[in-house]
């Protein structure tokens, strides 16, 4: 799909943030291993949930959709696993896969797991190493990973410096053993935010967790117990409307979002206030303004998510911004920050990286009348619509419906903004 973005003159809008996909994946794992019924309000409509979804059916969890909007009944199986040893298919989402593989893994046998894009591409290095400690297979064929179990209590060293998808893989699934476990989290621990979305997920669903520093205490034999809850909105999606705002001379508005702070992500107030925008929090939510913008220092070690849309707003931030710890971009849908750096070239931009840093200079004209590429990366699309929307004339988007994998109806609340799209 190709979406072109025209030159527009953004207005005053308040968007309706999306339930967030963090919370989603959680929630849903959480309540299919209760022993019960859960209720799980404002759950999020995308490829990537979908995707853990029929995965969790091959378990043998039942979801019910009721005649409330977005809302879900999950009638959890506890620790029971009805896997057929069918091929389990992960789509493009990395924490279906990182969330599930010990998930299945807590029975004997082996599970069958693929995926499309670059999902199997992306290193799993991580559950090699420590499935292979246990003796147990963990191989990928082709486009297919064996993975076996039972997985075993222990101790556990994981590198905090990789995904947190693993460490809140093991977080599910070892309370379910008899014995307890350990998990080292080995400095420095980023993305550490995402790991405390874990722990509070568990706790709703009665699962304890003793943390002390870098280390993870996991009674085993809990019992997950059936929960209500409502999913907050997106906090990562919020950055491409701040993103809007401070690029524009509008006033944005967000709501559904708790404040709570649970999502890392909802740092994306706090940065763009760093670099001269104004500001206000709401009780659902913040509004945006362009303010005084000017380059600074962001370090992304615990919101990397937000790069490819602060890396765009930086474009309109006079001086120059340095992006500290983005190295983990380079391994996601797709390198971030190798396709934010093509794709605001051919805008004009000044965007220069190494391996972990990012450096986006002030670029006094967006260049219009260019195609861009998508990059089959729901951020890249969306980081780039907005972007062109400040340009000189009409930029093309090639691959625009990556966007479904986080925010389906990404453009339609774009248009509400004022941002014209064809």
């Amino acid at each position: 799909m190709k979406k072109i973005v025209y030159p527009s003159s953004l207005h005053n809008a308040k968007i309706e943030l999306p339930a967030s996909k963090s919370l989603s994946h959680r929630a849903l794992s959480a309540a299919s291993l209760a022993e019960g019924t859960s209720i799980l309000h404002h759950v999020v409509d995308n490829k990537d949930t979908e995707a853990t979804i029929s995965v969790l059916k091959k378990r043998g969890v039942v979801f019910e959709k009721t005649d409330a909007e977005e809302t879900l009944l999950v009638h959890g199986i506890g620790k029971e696993n009805h896997y057929d040893g069918s091929l389990l298919d992960c789509n493009e989402s990395g924490s279906t896969l990182r969330f599930m593989i010990p998930l299945f893994a807590l029975s004997r046998g082996v599970t069958k797991f693929t995926g499309h894009g670059k999902l199997m591409e992306r290193p799993q290095s991580v559950y090699e190493d420590l499935f292979h400690k246990q003796g147990l297979q963990f191989e990928k064929k082709d486009s297919i990973l064996f993975v076996e179990g039972p997985l075993k209590a222990g101790t556990y060293h994981i590198r905090g410096d990789v995904s947190s998808q693993f460490i809140t893989g093991l977080l599910y699934a070892l309370p379910l053993l008899e014995e307890s476990s350990t998990l080292i989290v080995e400095p420095p621990f980023e993305s550490a935010s995402y790991v405390a979305m874990t722990i509070s997920s568990l706790k709703k669903a009665g699962i304890v967790i003793k943390q002390n520093g870098l280390e993870f205490d996991i009674p085993g034999g809990q019992i997950y117990q059936p929960f209500e809850d409502t999913i907050e909105g997106d906090a990562s999606q919020m950055a491409f409307f701040a993103e809007a705002a401070c690029l524009s001379e509008a006033e944005i508005e967000v709501s559904t979002l708790s404040h709570t702070r649970i999502q890392g992500d909802e740092a994306a107030a706090d940065i763009v206030r760093k670099l001269g925008a104004i500001v206000r929090e709401t009780e659902t939510g913040y509004i945006f303004k362009k303010g005084d913008m000017h380059g600074g220092v962001v370090d992304l070690a615990d919101c990397p998510d937000l790069g490819p849309a602060l890396f765009a707003l930086a474009s309109g931030c006079k001086g120059t911004t340095t992006f500290l710890h983005a190295g983990r971009l380079r391994i996601k849908e797709s390198d971030r920050i190798a396709a934010m750096e093509t794709e605001m070239r051919k805008l004009g931009c000044h965007i220069t990286s190494d391996p972990d840093t990012v450096t986006v200079s002030y670029t006094e004209k967006i260049r219009g009348n260019v195609t861009l590429d998508g990059h089959n990366d729901h951020r890249i699309v969306m980081s780039l619509a907005v972007l062109a929307s400040a340009a000189d004339g009409p930029v093309a988007i090639e691959g625009a419906e990556a966007i479904t994998k986080s925010y389906p109806s990404f453009f339609e609340d774009l248009e509400k903004t004022g941002v014209k799209v064809q």
